[in-house]
């Protein structure tokens, strides 16, 4: 299977000319084995995902039903003097569940026009409980548009739709500087063009949705609620070598069980119920720009995204949040060695502290909560990819965190493992 086949497959696509846009790994030889520990995963949701393909297949006699999937077996650990790894829940010793994962996807072709998708995924650090991460219909409308309606993915980065799927790119994981909203999918509607413009394959991504679920901040889970989310995604690719994309979405965020929530009441209790709002998620408007580009050409591959997040009306998320990453590449055969470089900048309101005088009781621990969401934070990584084999792949990667802020620390972490498509 070549590579951009391989990538289609997983969204339950059929390579077509132009398709290249989506052109994300390259394979190797034919090779089969499944590591043992998705054992756990078997025992525990294989069920699910044979009873979603007879469902599927039931719903019509005459339907097309394709099962396809992905997966991967990840150990990784931290070392330094800071408490953690952003985002990660790695420590010292080292773990084989934080980003060890199993997905099974199955598609159905109804007719010409409707077609439905459900992916059950399972991941490590979860025990390997199974989740119905996507289940959507897709309706082609004619002139280039289509329609998704259910749980999707939402379109923050260029590799969002590929975000689970370590097979689609040359790291462990996506660049933690950027890639670090712990929402992922939508329960929605979106409206997607293709087509092409002169040399130019152009996709436009129109979006609106909701999620509620767990949010996974810095390796800790808490209950969020993400309203109203509306926005738009295009990406366009010149020639197969040159890819652009832009993106701007903005909802409504609230977040239970956060470190703040006592603080919060505390300043109710004190009478400072606007310095209390400031401290929490509740419905608290926000908004996410992303833009970034790819170039894939003479077996160099370079990439690179730039977002800004912003949150109007709390403290607790930075203030105009910046992250970037640029990373470089070179295939070797069937080897990519890879060196990557990232960001994330963040400013605390510095107005925060004028309703209470400093003797106050609450001056400090708001003083301290205001501090914990300041930035200046910057990543390395160094990495390799090895194709050996059809459809797998082995990597391993080096990554070297450094923060100015003194409480946040420094910390290495450092990654192998095994990926794969069937």
């Amino acid at each position: 299977m070549v590579a951009a086949d391989a990538a289609l497959k997983i969204r339950g696509e059929v390579p077509t000319t132009g398709a290249s846009l989506h052109r994300i790994a390259r394979t190797g030889p034919a090779g089969d084995a499944v590591p043992p520990i998705l054992e756990t995963f078997v025992k525990n949701s294989l069920s699910v995902a044979i009873a979603a393909t007879l469902i599927l297949a039931a719903a019509s006699a005459q339907a097309e039903v394709r099962v396809s999937g992905f997966g991967q077996v990840v150990a990784g650990a931290t070392t330094g003097e800071g408490e953690r790894f952003p985002q990660s829940a790695y420590t010292d010793e080292v773990s084989f569940k934080e980003e060890s994962l199993f997905a099974v996807q199955v598609d159905s072709t109804l007719n010409d026009r409707v077609s439905v998708t459900g992916q059950v995924l399972a991941r490590g650090h979860e025990d390997f409980d199974a989740e119905l991460a996507w289940a959507y219909a897709n309706v082609t409308l004619g002139k280039g548009w289509s329609m998704k309606a259910g749980r999707q993915r939402t379109p923050f980065y260029r590799y969002s739709d590929f975000l689970d799927v370590g097979y689609a790119y040359p790291w462990i994981r996506t660049p933690v500087s950027m890639y670090n909203q712990p929402w992922s999918n939508n329960d929605g509607i979106s409206f997607t063009h293709t087509g092409y413009f002169g040399d130019w394959y152009s996709q436009l991504q129109l979006v609106y949705g909701h999620f509620e679920g767990d949010a996974r901040f810095d390796g800790y889970n808490y209950d969020a609620k993400l309203e109203n989310i509306v926005g738009f995604a295009w990406d366009g690719e010149y020639n197969e070598w040159l890819s652009l994309r832009a993106a701007y979405l903005q909802g409504d965020l609230s977040v239970a069980g956060t470190s703040m929530d006592d603080l919060a009441a505390a300043l109710q209790a004190y009478g400072q119920p606007g310095l209390a709002a400031e401290l929490d998620y509740n419905e608290d408007k926000g908004s996410f720009a992303n833009v970034g580009f790819k170039v894939d050409r003479a077996n160099w591959l370079v990439v690179g995204e730039y977002a800004i997040t912003r949150m109007d009306d709390t403290a607790m998320a930075g203030n105009d949040r910046a992250d970037w990453y640029l990373s470089a590449g070179r295939r070797f055969g069937n080897v990519m060695p890879h060196l990557t470089w990232g960001r994330r900048d963040a400013d605390v309101r510095t107005d925060l502290l004028a309703a209470l005088p400093p003797e106050h009781p609450l001056y400090g621990p708001v003083a301290s909560a205001a501090a914990s969401e300041q930035l200046d934070e910057s990543f390395v990584g160094l990495g390799v990819r090895w194709d050996f084999a059809t459809n797998v792949a082995f990597k391993a990667d080096w990554t070297r965190y450094d923060s100015r802020i003194a409480e946040h620390g420094d910390a290495d972490m450092v990654s192998t493992g095994l990926v794969f498509t069937f």
